[in-house]
């Protein structure tokens, strides 16, 4: 079956702009108390499995190729990978695909000083320092390796290395074309060449747990997502173990509510698929529990595209080399590449200033400089998502803000660029560009972007039990699904590195696990 990406569309709803912070975590107590008492899942003797594989991953997003890749060079010859959606990838296929990455041979070739002990200080700045440390260290110094991966897999990279928002060095890697298709799609073809067998369609809903083991999964084949229904159920026996590697379920918006009643309006990026069976099956199944009530937004998403469009690429060039406007009074209001979080918050703030009748979107701009250079431009200004404006006049009517202040706010910025002032906000220039016309600006709108928490796993992907906080056997995750690598908040160009990362780990562990 070839490799096939489609595009799925995504039920959004208003944005609410009503702010309001729950940042509690007694929720996840209570989730932790349920598991524990609906930890025994129904038991299955061998003869009643319908199939058997050495390995079952679960999820054909970046981190469940990069498992079945180290299953395959650790010599696994029996590998499965379920997919329950139509298109292969998931979130990952869609995504922008930039991976920071410290030390790899690029960043040196570069001459780009870091390190992952950097990387470890931005993302426990980001994570407000709620991160996981061993899980954080292990997802920086393993980071460049993933690198090689992809190399080999056959995934070209261009030939610069660029900063992101909360970052201290320029490490995000970009493929030639901007998308996680340019990964998912090489890596698909890779290993179905060694032998790994994918299908699509099969939704898992239960891990088989026979004494507190993970013995394998009860899928559903043939699933329709617009319907949930499908043609038969079967139960799939994994030798060695499953790793789940489903993602987040930013589009469950009754999980989303009952975990985060804050964000329960929210709009989200995420691809229709991104829903809570498999969270659900772990904590089940016994899996701990870790910030479930925690999300990120993602501060370059705009109420003129859905989820997360070109647009939210041109907006990070827009940050980097242009500056954010509150239009209520025509001057910055926050730095622009500063952690997601921070800028997530500033905006929602001038988003309060607006009503439902007249809102108040925040926006970027550029000059045309920045477009030459920038990813997503040219499709965000064919969409309208980004719009022209031949001189500040143009832009001043275009985002109703007053004229003298915003005239005065690009002046300010032409002298921080020129080094004759120094930015009230710091923000790091890599690149300095003069403000000039015509421009380029964007509406922007947090939206529901990623889910800081999940399974609780070790350094060695291993799913940790609530009952016990060890391992449980035969049970690995990696990716978005898990917790704790990134904290309350996670920086750009991570959670792909993440995926890669402990992706790798699991399909190591799960591969040297006697049958």
């Amino acid at each position: 079956m070839p490799a096939r990406l489609h595009e799925g569309e995504t039920t959004m709803t208003e944005l609410n702009l009503n702010r309001r912070r729950v940042l509690g975590g007694a929720l996840g107590s209570l989730v932790a108390g349920a598991a524990a008492t609906a930890a025994h899942a129904s038991p299955i003797k061998p003869e009643h499995f319908d199939e058997t594989y050495d390995v079952v991953i679960v999820g054909s997003g970046f981190a469940g190729l990069s498992a079945a890749y180290e299953a395959v060079k650790k010599g696994i010859k029996k590998i499965l990978i379920l997919e329950k959606m139509e298109a292969w990838g998931g979130n990952s296929a869609l995504c922008g695909a930039l991976m920071c990455m410290p030390l790899t041979k690029m960043q040196k070739a570069k001459g780009i000083e870091d390190s992952p002990e950097l990387l470890v200080k931005d993302m426990m700045a980001a994570g407000r320092g709620f991160n996981h440390p061993q899980l954080t260290l292990t997802m920086a110094t393993e980071a460049a390796k993933a690198f090689d991966m992809l190399t080999e897999c056959g995934v070209e990279f261009q030939d610069k290395v660029i900063r992101l928002g909360g970052h201290s060095a320029p490490r995000a890697h970009l493929p030639k074309v901007p998308s996680g298709g340019s990964i998912t799609v090489p890596m698909h073809q890779w290993l179905r060449k060694q032998g790994v067998e994918f299908r699509n369609r099969a939704n898992v809903h239960e891990l088989v747990m026979v004494e507190g083991e993970c013995r394998g999964v009860r899928v559903t084949f043939g699933y329709d997502w617009h319907t949930g229904e499908g043609r038969r159920e079967a139960a799939i026996r994994a030798r060695k173990g499953v790793v789940v590697a489903t993602g987040g379920w930013g589009q469950d918006n009754e999980f989303v509510t009952a975990t985060q009643p804050a964000y329960a309006q929210l709009e989200c990026t995420a691809q229709p698929g991104a829903t809570a069976e498999m969270i659900k099956a772990m904590l089940a199944a016994g899996a701990l529990p870790v910030m479930l009530d925690m999300f990120q937004l993602g501060p370059w998403a705009s109420p003129d595209e859905k989820g997360a469009g070109p647009g939210s690429f041109f907006a990070d060039y827009a940050f980097g080399e242009g500056m954010a406007i509150d239009p209520k009074t025509g001057k910055r209001f926050m730095n622009e590449l500063a952690d997601r979080r921070t800028r997530a918050e500033a905006q929602l703030k001038v988003l309060e200033k607006g009503t439902k009748e007249n809102p108040n979107y925040p926006f970027c701009f550029c000059s045309e400089e920045t477009t030459t250079h920038a990813e997503g431009f040219k499709a965000a200004y064919r969409e309208g998502t980004v719009k022209k404006s031949d001189t500040v006049e143009d832009l001043a009517k275009l985002h109703n803000v007053p004229l003298d202040a915003l005239k005065a706010s690009i002046a300010e910025w032409n002298e921080i660029v020129a080094g004759k002032k120094e930015d009230p906000f710091k923000k790091p220039l890599d690149v300095r560009t003069e403000l000039k016309p015509p421009f380029y600006s964007m509406r922007l709108s947090p939206k529901l972007h990623y889910c800081m928490g999940g399974a609780a796993i070790t350094t060695k992907a291993e799913v940790m039990s609530s009952q016990t906080c060890r391992p449980i056997p035969g049970l690995y995750a990696a990716g978005e699904v898990t917790g704790g690598v990134h904290g309350m908040d996670r920086l750009g160009g991570c959670s792909s590195v993440d995926c890669f990362v402990f992706g790798r780990i699991a399909g190591a562990q799960v591969a040297a696990r006697k049958a």
